[in-house]
């Protein structure tokens, strides 16, 4: 007999989902590459349907819509994305996913100018176990398609990559349980590993910062499926000064943090009241920490000196103060020349923040905080 507490499965999807890299490739909107990624492609802001000057700190009033702004021209643009859809767009194909558990149907449809020139049988297990739930998603890459699935019954994450003539160029098949026997007629399912996020390049899986009883962190070549295993839980990433590659990841326990770079080096410290969400921002050998927890209110900022190895400032962060009984938060770091600009989203609302990146002292807010100039 199977046993899996499948509670434990949507609460780790609650709680994983922290901001996550994905790929550079971007699509050309009515004839203008979008695919700038500087600090200052733009000073507008688009937050909660309105635009924040960025330069004068204030809420502007537009007469008609920008081709662009900040979140999407920026080299931070992929923290504001998430390019894993069911169906998505790659070199001018179209891919579909058709997941139908009751008629039994695993497939990928390939369409190009409306029309289908490929379908692509999924690999499900053959025939069908009488028990199973297949997640299936797909994220464009490159020229190519890297479709990733799971059942919630298996131990092993199958990770595909497909051309648009639907060939199968590459997989890779990820543990994320492992099974145990309590009793000789009972298989008992450990869940450990779940899907993080991506670099530019690269998917992250790592274990449960709250259940799992095997800590791993794996990145997978989105290029070549090469494997990189770490021993750790990434409870964040750190990426280079280029937003593409992971140079590093961050381990949270009740507070104390602990950052494992990829040169080898190590770095510690501690946040006052710690949650095990993060997002991350280097700079010039400054570490930006939004800190918070996925499934509660509240946030903090901070600013942490890889030179001397001590906390630089915390900001003075204004909090929605929430009280819900089912909650979720997630906040977003990026950088505008000198400023620092955290916005937080949670059940109960949404905020924009502005503050000074060498001194920390908060410069502005907007949303569900208020709305003012310091």
């Amino acid at each position: 007999m199977k046993t899996m507490n499948s509670i434990l499965v949507l609460i780790a999807v609650i709680v994983l989902a922290c901001s996550s890299p994905d790929s550079r490739d971007k699509k050309q909107t009515n004839g203008d590459s979008v695919k700038v990624f500087t600090d200052e492609c733009s000073d507008l802001y688009l937050f909660d349907g309105s635009y924040i000057s960025l330069e004068e700190n204030i809420l502007i009033k537009m007469t008609e819509t920008p081709k662009t702004d900040f979140t999407k021209c920026s080299k931070f643009a992929h923290r504001f994305e998430n390019p894993i859809s069911d169906t998505v767009e790659a070199n001018g194909f179209m891919y579909c996913l058709e997941n139908n558990k009751d008629k039994k149907k695993y497939k990928m449809h390939i369409y190009k100018d409306g029309k289908l020139t490929k379908t692509v049988d999924l690999p499900v297990e053959n025939p069908l176990p009488e028990v199973h739930e297949y997640y299936i998603h797909l994220l464009p890459y490159k020229n190519d398609v890297i479709m990733f699935m799971e059942d919630m019954y298996t131990t092993h994450y199958f990770v595909c990559k497909y051309n648009s003539d639907g060939d199968l160029l590459l997989r890779k098949d990820i543990e994320h349980t492992y099974i145990t026997h309590p009793n000789s007629n009972e298989n008992h399912y450990n869940r450990y590993l779940y899907y993080f996020g991506l670099t530019s390049n690269q998917m992250i899986f790592t274990s449960h910062i709250a259940f799992a009883d095997k800590f791993k962190t794996i990145l997978l070549s989105m290029d070549d499926f090469a494997i990189t295993e770490y021993d750790k839980t990434a409870h964040g990433v750190i990426l280079d000064e280029n937003e593409e590659k992971l140079i590093g990841f961050v381990n949270e326990d009740e507070g104390h943090f602990t950052v494992y770079m990829t040169d080898n080096s190590k770095y510690e410290f501690d946040i006052k009241y710690g949650n095990p969400g993060c997002d991350f921002i280097l700079k010039d050998s400054l570490l930006y920490i939004a800190n918070y927890h996925p499934i509660a209110t509240g946030s903090s900022l901070h600013c942490f000196d890889f030179k001397t190895k001590k906390m630089k400032w915390t900001a003075d962060v204004l909090q929605v103060n929430a009280s819900h009984s089912e909650y979720w938060n997630k906040v977003t770091l990026s950088i505008y020349k000198s400023k620092i600009i955290m916005q937080g989203d949670e059940a109960s609302g949404s905020y924009l923040q502005i503050f000074d990146a060498e001194s920390g002292k908060r410069l502005a807010h907007f949303g569900n905080v208020g709305l003012g100039m310091e």
